[in-house]
């Protein structure tokens, strides 16, 4: 690790804003907040729909709310994954969703008023009782989230107790203007399900006939049943207002009906007797099965091929126009089939099937795949199965008849925890050659941790069955890569302990700065100059220290673990993830690093190299633009191209709120730096082909360095490193400009050559057929050859 300096007290980084605003976005500022609509509001969500729900008296951290009516006449059943438990109903649709940050900023909240409804309890198990879960976080211990089925707009809650497995369908139906909603169960047999919780409620409970309970409580009556052949089976009334299911052992596969309603009490009468029809039972299973579909079929949406005259063009694949579900397309995530079909997972819950991306683009098409998933923010491929990233957990999709179409959407790995906090997305999906995931988990915001996984990197073992923590620190890593000998890197974003843009190469154990994520012991210099130890990420420490360790917190002295680079805010104020060109299709770029700006809508090629043992790396940038914010870059595995997707949701200079591009090598002549090496007097940069002579005039070229305070604060100027302290960058004087001998290769020779967070070095000269090349290369120069010191 190391150690680095805390910036000058009141050191104050001006807020940046995208002022590209148009006049409607600017109207809308002028409504309240409530007033103000967003896309999602008219999107068809589909049959079911996963997010953090707020409803009364708790709050689902991984709630999947299902339809359970019409469309004249829509219907909402919630249940929590990690308490299985159902947490409420309302006659409404799939949510509202908040107003701040494209629906992002919040959690959903209810549609209509919830009548129905449990609090803080595991919902089956050995016991109903009281959340056992530290904070409320975390699967509840005994059971575990399966999946989702879906059958022809029909949805089948998948989930275990032990090994006993149940099949829930939710469902409702109005009988006598009363909205009556039912539980359709198949348990298997065994004996470790011993109760379900049906309903919490204030009020006295009373018999309502069979096994039905009915109670009044303000002015309304509420009524649950339960129905079918279970012998042994009782609902009982437990003294802190739960109503349960005793379930006995069953020697067999069963099924019952669980009923529930609500009403003013004028109409208890209807609402008992609504809860009491009798009804003829199907085992559940049968939904499990696949059935039509419920998209229609593909959509064609042409591309527009870029110019040709140009060695790296942009060509575009847009969005399928008049779109019947209206979706908001806002790719998070993006992976290739097999057989080329690109898979894109929208962050607005759905996922497309892309066809047809042959060299022409004339006949793309565009297949509705998969809804209602959590966020979705990453995407891989694995032997040929889509695995889709959400907030809530990986999900394996599978279409079990082949009609582009999932019908299971089976929870891979379920153990993430999620808060409320809307900062903390889980961030994009790599996989290594041994076949385990990795994806990264956001910060809060504010600054101040309050679970196990808040700003680290996870690893999904590739059964599914344990995830752990790799490495810690990490503020906005939104974007990951996967490179030869399964290099994992992961960009960062600057904020409070981030000077600015990072992109690291992530070990075992690394700390990446971020204080408050650091989740261990560090070793802290008060302003007395007395040291302590203490954990910045639990609010013990934040308590006994009185400090939230972001703001004005004292600095760990044991720094942190070095990027491969840094990015200065001026060329990218937000960066996305990484990707390593295949072997000969990409032009001079084949085989090295890629780096992807969401801030800047913009492409760098990446240049490492290793000094005495450290890695470190400078980046050019491409002369091409994109729609939206490219985050996310897969080489297609049939024309070796670069597929970009992205969107538009925080801060961003994006003209659309989502796009899908992709990078063609035309084969055109084309002179830009590819490689880097740091030398002992100065830096060797590398064309992809020969320059002119002029290029060894040193009035082509210009240099300057500075370096960053790594602080509390949010972000940091740029620092002088002849006059440490002092804002500003250090001009380079260069001594001497040399060409190599097959004119590829110019050596510069610096006055003075000392190790820099970011050294610029521009160019403004010739090729040798005459074109111009005119670029900046950006270089972080941890250890120049024969040096021990790093930046600092």
């Amino acid at each position: 690790m190391v150690s680095v300096k805390e910036s000058p007290a009141g050191l104050i980084l001006p807020i940046r804003m995208n002022l590209r605003l148009s006049l409607a976005a600017l109207a809308a500022l002028a409504l309240p907040a409530s007033a103000q609509s967003i896309k999602w509001d008219s999107m068809d969500l589909g049959p079911f729909f996963s997010a953090t729900y707020k409803l009364k008296d708790s709050t689902a951290y991984k709630g999947v709310a299902v339809a359970v009516g019409t469309k004249e006449a829509p219907a909402t059943m919630v249940f929590d994954t990690e308490l299985l438990r159902f947490q409420g109903a309302w006659e409404g649709k799939l949510g509202v969703f908040p107003r701040g940050r494209g629906g992002l900023e919040g959690n959903l909240k209810n549609d209509g008023e919830v009548f129905l409804s449990t609090k803080w309890t595991v919902g089956a198990g050995a016991e109903v009782k009281d959340d056992p879960r530290p904070n409320h976080q975390g699967n509840a211990p005994g059971g575990k989230w399966l999946g989702v089925h879906v059958n022809n707009g029909r949805c089948v809650l998948r989930y275990s107790v032990g090994k006993q497995v149940i099949l829930e369908a939710p469902g409702s139906e109005v009988t006598n203007g009363v909205r009556v909603y039912t539980r359709t169960f198949t348990v298997s047999a065994g004996d470790e399900l011993k109760q379900l919780l049906l309903l919490e409620t204030p009020g006295e409970a009373k018999p309502a006939g069979g096994n039905a309970v009915s109670v009044e409580s303000n002015g309304r009556v509420q009524a649950v049943n339960v129905i079918g052949d279970v012998p042994g089976g009782k609902v009982t009334v437990k003294a802190n207002g739960r109503i349960v299911f005793e379930v006995p052992p069953l020697t067999k596969a069963s099924t019952f009906l669980v009923t529930m309603a609500s009403g003013p009490r004028a109409d208890a009468e209807k609402v008992i007797a609504g809860v009491s029809v009798k009804a003829k039972l199907a085992d559940v299973t049968n939904l499990t099965k696949p059935g039509p579909g419920i998209w229609g079929p593909a959509l064609v949406s042409p591309g527009v091929r870029g110019d040709d005259a140009k060695a790296y063009t942009v060509d575009e694949i847009p969005f399928p126009a008049n779109e019947p579900t209206k979706s908001w397309f806002r790719p998070g995530g993006i992976d290739f089939l097999p057989d080329g079909t690109c898979v894109v997972a929208n962050i607005s819950g759905d996922v497309w099937l892309v066809s047809g991306l042959d060299d022409s683009l004339k006949a793309v098409k565009w297949k509705h795949f998969a809804s209602g998933l959590f966020q979705p923010l990453g995407c891989k491929v694995v032997d040929g199965k889509i695995y889709v990233l959400g907030r809530d957990q990986i999900t394996r999709l599978h279409d079990l008849n082949n009609d582009g179409e999932a019908d299971f959407y089976e929870s891979f790995n379920h153990d993430c925890v999620v808060t409320e906090n809307y900062h903390e997305f889980a961030l994009d999906l790599q996989a290594d050659s041994a076949g385990n995931f990795y994806y990264a988990k956001g910060s809060p915001w504010t600054p101040t941790n309050t679970s196990p996984h808040q700003g680290t990197m996870l690893k999904v073992s590739k059964d599914g069955s344990k995830l752990e923590i790799v490495a810690t620190g990490l503020r906005a890593p939104n974007g990951l890569g996967m490179g030869p000998g399964d290099v994992l890197v992961c960009s960062d974003n600057q904020g409070h302990w981030m000077p600015t843009n990072r992109v690291n190469i992530i070990k075992p154990g690394g700390f990446y700065g971020m204080t408050p994520a650091a989740h261990r012991d560090l070793t802290f210099k008060a302003a007395d100059g007395t040291e302590f130890q203490a954990n910045p990420s639990t609010e013990e420490a934040r308590q006994k220290y009185k400090t939230q360790f972001w703001d004005n917190s004292p600095i760990p002295v044991n720094g942190y673990d070095l990027p491969l680079f840094w990015l200065p805010m001026d060329i990218d104020n937000s960066t996305g993830g990484e990707a390593w060109a295949p072997p000969g299709k990409f032009g001079p770029w084949a085989g090295k690093m890629l780096q992807t700006s969401y801030g800047k809508c913009s492409l760098f090629g990446v240049m490492q190299e290793t000094v005495d043992g450290v890695e470190q790396a400078g980046l050019v940038r491409f002369p091409l633009s994109f729609k939206s914010g490219i985050m996310r870059a897969r080489f297609g595995p049939r024309d070796g191209q670069l597929y970009l997707c992205g969107l538009n949701v925080w801060q961003s200079n994006a003209a659309s709120d989502g796009c899908l591009e992709r990078v063609r090598f035309t084969g055109k002549p084309v002179t830009m730096p590819v490689a880097l090496a740091t030398t002992a007097k100065g830096v060797d940069v590398t064309f992809s082909a020969p320059l002119d002579a002029s290029a060894a005039d040193t009035a082509n070229w210009s240099a300057e360095q500075w370096n960053y305070f790594w602080s509390p604060k949010y972000g940091s100027p740029d620092i002088s490193i002849a006059e440490p302290g002092k804002r500003g960058k250090d001009l380079v004087l260069i001594d001497k400009a040399t060409l190599s001998a097959d004119k590829k290769t110019i050596s510069l020779q610096f006055s003075q050559h000392t190790p820099a967070m970011t050294l610029r070095v521009k160019c403004n000269t010739k090729a040798a057929d005459g074109s111009e090349v005119k670029y900046q290369i950006d270089d972080t120069v941890h250890r120049i050859p024969g040096q021990k010191s790093a930046a600092k």
